[in-house]
């Protein structure tokens, strides 16, 4: 008898120590009262959200059931305990604890161009206490892209174009891409340009080409696709007005001997990419009012020939990803001839000590590069290849002082030194800055992309 009593008592003690035992109805907290999807592609599935179900007692708790308003014919997908559901019961959660509630959501396409709302809700109810927490998105319907391209193409404002692969713009043809037209790459997709690409995009309605990835958190991560790659036989390529960015290299043009290609761009910003914003051999470009940024090697490197000409251009990186050792502005031979270069009016800054290299001897160096008026970063002392005669009105020793670098806000601020230094002349061709904004309102151009404007600052100081 006594070992019963005493495997009794035992028995008692571990039931009184077990966190789930007699558990009771009570009110629940919720570490979000709603959980909101950024875009979403309609019939795709989205991202993985999650939100928290608190037992804010001193109690175990039952949730009676858990279960989503619209049911089966809900856009929302649940994942409670490691199961997919619609709906679960008699779950308990211990005093103090907390209970991870996944969810996605697929959305039919609508017909329309616009995003739809959907909007649902995972209910609680425990005992007399009821709670839910709110679900809503946006889908967005889409052109998805899986054919190359063998004839003239216009994408336009709408719908945008997912491209989940290698799309493949074929020698005779010109893809042209109208005023606000959209295209996000999947992971590891990219364009190949034989023939041509021409993006005409607007200051005020510009061309997005990035990654398929839209919550906010991906709007600065680099290398989620391949990129932009015009091929030797490319032709009449233009990027006015457009953005792109999260790639790889965000644009390379691969030339060889007597075969270049050619890109125009205005207006342009070429962002956050792993390795390179602009990565071009034996080709010929013309940039003016671009801004390249943000990049874990050089951010612009042109090699093995060609010629290339930047007008009112903004270089500049800093790199949180890891140890940045390449400047932003490489020229070089590689395993060709110097290239022929031109700098007007423009900003190569960043980190470094130094930001321009040029893999060559000073005559090398004389015959091939030009700087006038701009604001270069770099080490005279300790570049072989340094001579004032390649540097016109070129500011070499300060700070660009934008309104917010680290926002990748290319904007002089009041104390700039880029303020009305830049040259006249080619103000008289470029008149608008990136934004089209004037340059000839005040006492003279500023240098760079972005023309300063009458009280801009920073948003948290407006």
């Amino acid at each position: 008898m006594r070992h019963i009593i005493l495997f009794l008592l035992l028995a008692a003690a571990c039931l009184g120590c077990d966190p789930l035992a007699n558990p009771v109805s009570g009110s629940l907290g919720f570490s979000s009262d709603t959980v909101s999807f950024d875009t979403v592609f309609s019939g795709v599935g989205s991202a993985t959200m999650e939100f928290r179900t608190i037992n804010t007692g001193k109690d175990p708790v039952l949730i009676d059931r858990i279960w989503l308003g619209g049911g089966d014919n809900s856009p929302f997908r649940l994942n409670i305990n490691g199961l997919p559901v619609t709906e679960d019961e008699n779950l308990v959660l211990a005093r103090s604890d907390s209970m991870f509630i996944f969810v996605e959501v697929t959305i039919d396409p609508s017909g329309a161009d616009a995003p739809v709302s959907v909007v649902d809700s995972v209910n609680f109810k425990s005992g007399d206490f009821t709670g839910k927490v709110i679900l809503e998105a946006w889908g967005q319907d889409i052109w998805l892209i899986g054919d190359d391209i063998y004839e003239d193409t216009f994408w336009s404002e709408g719908k945008p174009y997912v491209i989940r692969g290698t799309l493949f713009v074929d020698t005779l043809s010109t893809l042209t891409l109208g005023p606000g037209t959209r295209i996000y790459l999947h992971h590891e997709a990219g364009i190949t340009v034989a023939g041509s690409l021409q993006s005409a995009g607007m200051p005020d309605n510009r061309v997005i080409i990035a990654t398929d990835r839209l919550e906010k958190e991906y709007a600065d991560v680099p290398g989620r696709w391949k990129g932009i790659r015009f091929i030797d036989c490319s032709r009449n390529n233009i990027l006015n007005y457009t953005q792109v960015r999260n790639a790889e290299i965000a644009v390379e043009l691969a030339g060889r001997e007597n075969s270049m290609p050619d890109l125009l761009m205005n207006g342009t910003m070429l962002l956050h990419n792993t390795v390179s914003s602009l990565s071009a051999r034996r080709a010929e470009v013309f940039a003016v009012n671009t801004v390249y940024a943000h990049s874990g090697f050089s951010t612009v490197s042109l090699t093995e020939g060609g010629s290339y000409d930047f007008v009112y251009c903004t270089m500049e990186s800093r790199w949180e990803y890891g140890y940045r050792s390449e400047p932003v502005l490489f020229i070089g031979p590689g395993d060709g001839e110097m290239p022929d270069v031109t700098l007007l009016n423009s900003v190569i800054t960043g980190t470094l000590a130094s930001e321009l290299k040029i893999d060559g001897s000073a005559s090398e160096a004389a015959s091939r590069f030009r700087a006038d008026s701009s604001l270069i970063r770099v080490d005279t002392l300790r570049s072989s290849w340094y001579s004032g005669t390649l540097f016109r009105d070129v500011i070499t020793g300060a700070s660009p002082r934008f309104i917010d670098e680290g926002a990748y806000d290319f904007r002089p601020d009041t104390l700039s030194p880029l303020l009305d230094m830049a040259g006249r002349t080619e103000a008289v061709a470029w008149p608008g800055d990136i934004r089209n904004k004037p340059r000839l309102t005040d006492d003279g151009p500023d240098i760079g992309a972005f023309e300063r404007q009458p009280g801009e600052k920073r948003k948290e100081e407006r």
